[in-house]
């Protein structure tokens, strides 16, 4: 008798998009075809020499095969307090607002375990990043609560629009549209956050540092009662460390040290140690030459990208941050990713990011300069 096993209900979840990506990027590599990749978000860039070397000399410190700490090592935590106050000019106490994390999607999930009981409502984005909706909702089987993102408003919620929620993501630089918080909006939720204080804000600043006009800021600049999450993936062109941080309301980081405390034992010390050496190369809140380097490039990428999709008459959402370009192709984008898949490029289509990316695609720059001029080309002879 075959007895089949059946996961948990809350497992019900459609295939993760990227991982669907990576599987059909695999297929058409095993068929001996060339495959332009710009779907994942994934740097070619290899990390900072100096970042590299940090990991390296980390393990031969004497602590370096033991358990590290699920909040995160004392000298890494003032580091990060450091690097705030000169970044932001906001100060933290490295003992109670700071925790250090394996990778901001990591912190991002059990921000949600730490704060929400099963059936609170949970606001995220619309489109979003997925975890958001999925670990961070549908995991801990809370009510999703979609708020809707539109162009015409710059990619920015109305807050006037949320109410009732446990717990509300926000993310600025934006992944997927690569919009930027202005000023106006953040001291409008800074005021929002500090007016509901059963509420939970989870700002990701993930891109926070690829940003190519004016450098981004944080929601604790205008508000100490918001957890921000930051990771030394986009910063170090490092995805495969998976080391990053949260930081802010003392209480919500206790809450998620405690989480983490019982479902896993911290970063390994060599990454927590090329963490603290990226910060450390900050000066002044400047960072290194190595990270003005990536972003000279990635915004050259973005640039060639942009001109070649409007001169096609595809409606790009202009922005100046990230590494991603967001573009309209139609009320349905996955005819246009048929073709450009039949060419060999892998695009995201973005309904993969919610109902509000229907119609929109999503290209990362995240490739080598050959890859994202064939990505032209086929962009130009793409009927």
């Amino acid at each position: 008798m075959n007895h089949s096993h059946k996961p948990a209900v809350r497992l019900n979840l459609p295939a993760y998009p990227f991982a669907e990506l990576e599987r059909r990027a695999a297929a058409l590599k095993e068929a001996g075809k060339p495959v332009y990749n710009l779907s994942i978000g994934d740097p070619d860039l290899p990390p900072p020499g100096f970042v590299v070397e940090a990991a390296r000399r980390a393990l031969d410190e004497d602590r370096a095969h033991l358990y590290p700490s699920s909040r995160g090592d004392s000298d890494v935590r003032r580091a990060v307090a450091g690097w705030f106050e000169g970044r932001f000019g906001v100060q933290l106490d490295p003992d109670r607002q700071v925790c250090i994390l394996i990778g901001a999607k990591e912190g991002l999930a059990n921000i949600a375990r730490a704060v929400v009981n099963p059936g609170d409502a949970v606001a995220v984005p619309d489109p979003a990043y997925p975890v958001y909706g999925r670990a961070g909702c549908r995991l801990v089987e809370c009510q999703q609560v979609k708020v809707r993102l539109e162009p015409e408003s710059g990619f920015l919620p109305n807050l006037d629009r949320i109410g009732g929620v446990k717990l509300m993501y926000l993310n600025y630089p934006n992944n997927p549209t690569g919009a930027e918080a202005t000023d106006e909006f953040l001291a409008e939720l800074g005021r929002f956050t500090d007016a509901n204080p059963e509420m939970t804000v989870a700002y990701d600043m993930a891109y926070g540092e690829m940003c190519f006009n004016r450098p981004a800021r944080s929601i604790l600049e205008f508000t100490p009662n918001a957890v921000e999450f930051h990771s030394l993936s986009k910063m170090a062109c490092a995805t495969g460390y998976r080391v990053g941080f949260a930081v802010g309301e003392p209480d919500r980081i206790s809450a998620l040290v405690k989480v983490k405390e019982e479902i896993d034992s911290g970063a390994p010390l060599p990454f927590q140690r090329a963490l603290s050496a990226m910060l450390d190369a900050y000066r002044d809140g400047v960072p290194p030459q190595d990270l003005i380097h990536y972003r000279e490039i990635f915004n050259r990428r973005r640039e060639l990208l942009v001109n070649a999709l409007a001169k096609q008459g595809y409606d790009v959402f202009r922005s100046r941050a990230t590494f991603y370009v967001w573009f309209k192709v139609g009320n349905d984008e996955l005819p246009f990713i048929s073709r450009a898949l039949e060419k060999g490029v892998l695009f995201t289509p973005g309904s993969g990011f919610g109902p509000g990316g229907r119609g929109w695609v999503r290209a990362s720059v995240t490739v080598p300069d050959d890859v994202v001029s064939a990505t032209v080309s086929v962009i130009e002879n793409l009927s």
